[in-house]
This record gives structure tokens, C-alpha cells and sequence, in this order.
């Protein structure tokens, strides 16, 4: 059931309305059956069961600001069915960003911590084959494709973006005209219903969606019109191998896989592109934004943007802009979901100085100034849009944290003092879902609803990416402005 309506919008946020203008199943198996080709990535569920696991995980940081959390009403609401056993449905979480969302470290473990307290509804979205050099998820294992399919997303020409902006939930896709053509990845996130993503196209061709080896679903994307398309099967619940093989009779674009369970719990989506800015989001077709956004039908919308931004020279007021704008497209296409703004984490840049204790001849490491400028008007954008903002460099301890975790035996954040290692990553991600509880506890309490308490048992947090951990994003044209 698509959970969505359109519905008068009462948040004063003051945008510029910029639009961009932009098969048929067959069972071949009865390791899985199709149950829909429609819009709606839903299955009715049973009642929710407990999530635990038995993995240690870092001691959690003290709470961060988190304000104007009754912004989260909706969201919070979302949870409380969940709690109370009436929920009919999954609750959603959809999170778009840079490197710091595109590493899953952080959205990882906040997803593991949420799941274990209410539910595993599934792994959500994710990628398969290779979207660009370092993309990795968690749940997400030995992900490949064919040289027959390119990765697109865009891309700039002569200082003009080049593209018709319809690149699915994450921002790029795989495309195809060859004959055996293949994109796969093990999921070890498990899963009992299987959802691919792709556009439908006049002359669009046909692929074969293959789990576990064997084809269970041939998709045709030839269409009136070119539009968001979805197509699912139900599978044993448990990890699978995802395949698509086109067929070579015309143009293939797929999105990804969306990874659903048979019951009811929290699902978390990881949107992030190496070197995105909020503006990214603007090159991007809004109809086909919305479409997407619209079949998700996100309980929670976050905006993770600003590192980028920082290395800019961009004026503040073009960021704050940008920023106002993307938001804008979230809150026209899904008015009905909450949102929140995710402010960057620290971020530190040598600074010359007579400080006694530089580290490399008269430098030292500092707190971007610029940084602190952006987060400053994130909290302003996020008030006077009536959405949530988590201060995630107040989270960590303030101005001045990543250059002395940098330094840490083991090292919290890496050499750069950009990004965070696989431990920082989980102790942010812990404090940010720790905050989120905390918040969510206070709603239930306002409202005299009864405490409900957390299993006993911690999480499990995001396995390391073996490629990623030394350079996590390489190779990011056309957005890098910093190697993040």
C-alpha cells in the first residue's frame, strides 16, 4: 500500500519552485513468484518481532544537540505504532548525502541500532554492480558488473551538467544495449521480498532478474512514456545473490534492488554520493525525485550535506540557498513524512600559527571557520522550515574533536581530518541514534503513552569495507571538490 497523499503544505519555507524536466513479468521459477508491478514496494506483515544481536560496540558518546524535535512528531508517531502493535506497515527512513552517507558506516550503525530496538523491516534500497569504484553498503557483498554496463549520473560539460537527471532513489544507475549484459551482489542482509528498480522507456529493452542463480522474473522496460517503474518477488526469507542480464533488444536502465522482510520494523535508507553538495540534488529531474520519493513513502526525510560545501568558495548565502532548495523538492514531494537536517561533522584544515604545540612546521590542525558558518545556517534553515537539526560537530565534542581523534591509538577519524574511521563512524552514529530514542521516549511520556524498554542485547554495527578503508572516495568526478 503506497502510503502517500497529496496534502496542503503548511511549513513556511520560503523555495523557488525549479522543475527540471526530465513490462511485463513473467515467472520463470517457483523459487520466487511476482506479486506486483505497481508502485507499491508494501506487503502486509505480521506482528513485529524482537531484533537483538550479540556484538560489542563502542561506548556511545555523551547526547548531542538535537533540536526542535517536535518537528519528529510524525515520525515518532510511525514508532509508536510499531511499539503499540498497530503499525500496518514499515517505518522509513531516507537519507541522502555525501561521503559520509555513502560509507554506511554511520547510517549503518544508526540502522542496527533503530532495528534492534524496533524491528528489522529490511535493508531498503541498495545498488548493485558498480555504481561508481568504491560503493559499499552494509548487508552488501561482492558487488560486480559486466564492462557492458556504465554507470551514469550526470555529468559536467563545459561547466553546464549534461543529463536528464533521472538517475533512481541513489543517483546514479547502471545502462545497457548489449546482449548478456550482468549486474550482481550478494545481499547477506536478509530478505523475503525482492523489489528492482528501473526506468521504463519507448524502445526500452527487457532484462532477466535472476536470485540465487536461477531467473525467477523477466522485466520489459518498453513504455508510452519514460517513467519510474518497480517490479517485485517474494523470496525465502533469508540472504540472496541479486543478477540482472539484459537481453539486448534495446536500452536498459536500472535503478537497484529495494530489500524488504515480512514484518513490520525500521528500514533505513543510505543515499550518499562521494563529493555531493546539496546542489547535486538540483541536477536531478524533481518529477523524477518525487516519483521516487513518492513510492518510497518516507516516514523521515534526512539532509546530510555541508562537508563538501565547507572546501568551497561558493558565498554562504548560495550554500543556505541550495540547501533551502533541496529541501524544498523533499518537502513537495512527500509533505506528509518529517525531516530533519544532519549537520556535518567537524572537519579540521591546517591553519598557519605560533601555537607551541604545531604538529608540522608552524601548522596546526583547526576547525574549518567556514564549517561552523554552514552549520550555523543549517539550524536556521531547519527552524524556519519546521524540520529537526542534529549538530553532529556538538555531537562529537565540539570544534577541535576530529583533529585530536585523528590522533587517537586507535585513530577515530582519518588522516585527512575529513572522514571518520569505521570506529568514529559507529560512535556518532550511536550518540545520533541514542539522541533519536531519547527524543522519541520524551514524545511517549508528553503523550502518557507507557515506556517501552529496548532489548538488552546490543546491535550489531557495520563491517569495514576493505577497499574503502584507505581511500574511500576515489575516483568521484564530477563533484569532487575535496577527495571525500
Amino acid at each position: 500500500m503506497l502510503r502517500f497523499s497529496v496534502v496542503p503544505q503548511y511549513r513556511r519555507l520560503a523555495v523557488v519552485a525549479l522543475l527540471f524536466a526530465c513490462g511485463q513479468a513473467t515467472a520463470l521459477g517457483d523459487r520466487a513468484a511476482v506479486v506486483e508491478k505497481a508502485s507499491a514496494p508494501k506487503i502486509v506483515r505480521a506482528a513485529p518481532e524482537e531484533s537483538a544481536s550479540a556484538a560489542a560496540q563502542p561506548a556511545p558518546l555523551a547526547r548531542g544537540p538535537l533540536d526542535n524535535t517536535a518537528a519528529l512528531k510524525r515520525f515518532f508517531e510511525a514508532l509508536a505504532k510499531i511499539d503499540d502493535g498497530t503499525a500496518q506497515d514499515d517505518v522509513r527512513i531516507v537519507q541522502f548525502g555525501d561521503s559520509h552517507t555513502a560509507a554506511d558506516l554511520e547510517t549503518g550503525t544508526v540502522r542496527h541500532d533503530l532495528q534492534a530496538r524496533f524491528g528489522d523491516g529490511g535493508r531498503g534500497f541498495v545498488e548493485i554492480g558498480r555504481p561508481y569504484r568504491y560503493y559499499w553498503q552494509d548487508g552488501l557483498k561482492s558487488p560486480g558488473m559486466t564492462r557492458d554496463f556504465h554507470a551514469e549520473r550526470g555529468k559536467l560539460e563545459h561547466g553546464k551538467f549534461v543529463g536528464d537527471g533521472c538517475y533512481g532513489l541513489g543517483g546514479v544507475c547502471l545502462v545497457t544495449s548489449a546482449r548478456d549484459a550482468r549486474a550482481w551482489a550478494e545481499l547477506a542482509s536478509p530478505s523475503s521480498k525482492i523489489e528492482v528498480d528501473y526506468w521504463e522507456q519507448p524502445g526500452g529493452g527487457s532484462f532477466d532478474l535472476l536470485i540465487d542463480g536461477s531467473p525467477v522474473l523477466t522485466v520489459k522496460t518498453r513504455g508510452a512514456e519514460p517513467k519510474s517503474a518497480f517490479q517485485s518477488v517474494v523470496v525465502p526469507d533469508g540472504p540472496h545473490k541479486v543478477e540482472v542480464r539484459a537481453r539486448g533488444d534495446g536500452e536498459v536502465r536500472v535503478f537497484g534492488v529495494t530489500l524488504d522482510r515480512d514484518r513490520n520494523g525500521v528500514v533505513y535508507d543510505a543515499l550518499g554520493l562521494n563529493g555531493a553538495r546539496a546542489s547535486t540534488t538540483l541536477q536531478w529531474s524533481e518529477a523524477h525525485m518525487t516519483e521516487q520519493l513518492r513510492h518510497t513513502a518516507p516516514d523521515l526525510v534526512v539532509l546530510a550535506y555541508g562537508t563538501n560545501e565547507s572546501a568551497d568558495e561558493e558565498p554562504i548565502d548560495t550554500v543556505s540557498r541550495e540547501i533551502t532548495l533541496a529541501l524544498g523538492r523533499v518537502e513537495r514531494a512527500v509533505p506528509t513524512a518529517a525531516c530533519l537536517l544532519l549537520g556535518p561533522p567537524d572537519r579540521a584544515v591546517r591553519t598557519q600559527s605560533d601555537n607551541p604545540y604545531t604538529s608540522d612546521a608552524g601548522t596546526f590542525w583547526a576547525t574549518s571557520p567556514r564549517l561552523e558558518q554552514i552549520i550555523a545556517a543549517e539550524r536556521k534553515i531547519a527552524d524556519a522550515a519546521g524540520c529537526a537539526f542534529y549538530d553532529q560537530m556538538a555531537a562529537m565534542g565540539g570544534p577541535g574533536t576530529i583533529a585530536a581523534w585523528a590522533d587517537m591509538e586507535p585513530p577515530r577519524a582519518q588522516r585527512d581530518r575529513t572522514h571518520l574511521t569505521r570506529e568514529g563512524y559507529a560512535m556518532l552514529g550511536n550518540a545520533f541514534a541514542n539522541d533519536l530514542l531519547a527524543a522519541y521516549a520524551a514524545f511517549r511520556a508528553e503523550r502518557g503513552l507507557a515506556p517501552k524498554s529496548p532489548p538488552p542485547a546490543p546491535p550489531l554495527l557495520p563491517q569495514p569495507a576493505p577497499e574503502q578503508s584507505a581511500q574511500p572516495n576515489a575516483g568521484t568526478a564530477p563533484f569532487v571538490a575535496i577527495p571525500l
